[in-house]
Formats: C-alpha cells, sequence, structure tokens
C-alpha cells in the first residue's frame, strides 16, 4: 500500500480520479481545499498488484 496525493486545478480533479481509479485498486479519493485558495488537494491510498495476477494478464510471447 501506498500514499498519493495530488495537488491540482478544480478542473483537472474529475479527470486525474478517473485516470487514479483506472490505474490503481485504491481506497476513496477525498478532495480537501489546498492552502492557496485556488488548487485541490486529493488523497487516497493505493495498493500494489498481486504479482501473480500481473503474469497471468500478460500476453503470451
Amino acid at each position: 500500500m501506498f500514499d498519493i496525493r495530488i495537488i491540482c486545478d478544480p478542473a483537472d480533479e474529475q479527470a486525474i480520479t478517473r485516470a487514479l481509479t483506472d490505474s490503481f485498486d485504491c481506497d476513496p479519493i477525498q478532495s480537501r481545499p489546498a492552502h492557496d485558495g485556488h488548487r485541490v488537494r486529493l488523497y487516497t491510498k493505493a495498493f500494489h498488484p498481486n504479482p501473480a495476477a500481473l503474469l497471468n494478464d500478460a500476453p503470451d510471447a
């Protein structure tokens, strides 16, 4: 497991959230205002994939 923290423009929040959930098995993404008042902070915990499952999904060479 590892933490992901992102500070981004509010207009990018939805696209970044979608990319994170498509790329990782992660907890729900929490959004909070950044200290500068213009951006948002996104927080989640992601989990490393099971190496055996990655091997099973690999295309045959």
